[in-house]
């Protein structure tokens, strides 16, 4: 009876493993934004680190359906943090051997910036939503080259400042679990 249950035990835990493989992927991006309307200050880009993790939970066929859950740090003045969760949908048709996908998240952007006028550090909060869409390029069979992401959102001040506008550029590598 120990022997039926553990045999039984095993293929299922071996079934499930089998089912979610891949369906998991962290990754690093070199990250560059681009803020506008930021107050006190002019426009201004950032270039910094960027991370994230994909849950994919309704892979049919070629797409994918997954939450992703991203963050990026662009230390110093001029710099910025954000941090992101949304839905994404991916593509992964095995003749074009690229991996297209779009996404659409809400999070918080947090802006650090030197006041055009006297001087001083000035630091910024918003409520954001973005959307983003890029290429990732199959390496090996866990591993892509997050050829380029390209996105744009809005973000929300408590105050009456002008909304936030952000373009996003990223690329790095993604892993497959």
């Amino acid at each position: 009876m120990r022997r039926s249950i553990l045999i039984a035990s095993l293929l299922l835990f071996s079934l499930a493993a089998e089912r979610a493989h891949g369906q998991t992927a962290i990754y690093v991006t070199s990250s560059s934004d681009r803020f506008s309307n930021v107050p006190n200050t002019s426009d201004f880009w950032t270039s910094g680190v960027g991370a994230g993790v994909t849950l994919n939970f309704i892979p049919v066929g070629p797409v994918n359906l997954g939450f992703d859950f991203r963050g990026s740090s662009r230390p110093g003045t001029n710099g910025a943090d954000t941090g992101f969760g949304g839905i994404r949908l991916g593509v992964h048709a095995p003749i074009m051997h690229v991996k297209p996908y779009i996404q659409a998240s809400g999070g918080y952007v947090g802006t650090r910036s030197v006041n055009a006028f006297n001087g001083a550090d000035v630091s910024n909060h918003y409520a954001t939503w973005e959307v983003v869409g890029g290429i990732d390029v199959p390496l090996t069979h866990f591993i892509d080259l997050r050829a380029i992401e390209f996105g744009g959102g809005t973000g929300y001040n408590t105050s009456n400042a002008p909304n936030l506008s952000l373009l996003t550029f990223n690329s790095g590598l993604v892993v497959h679990f």
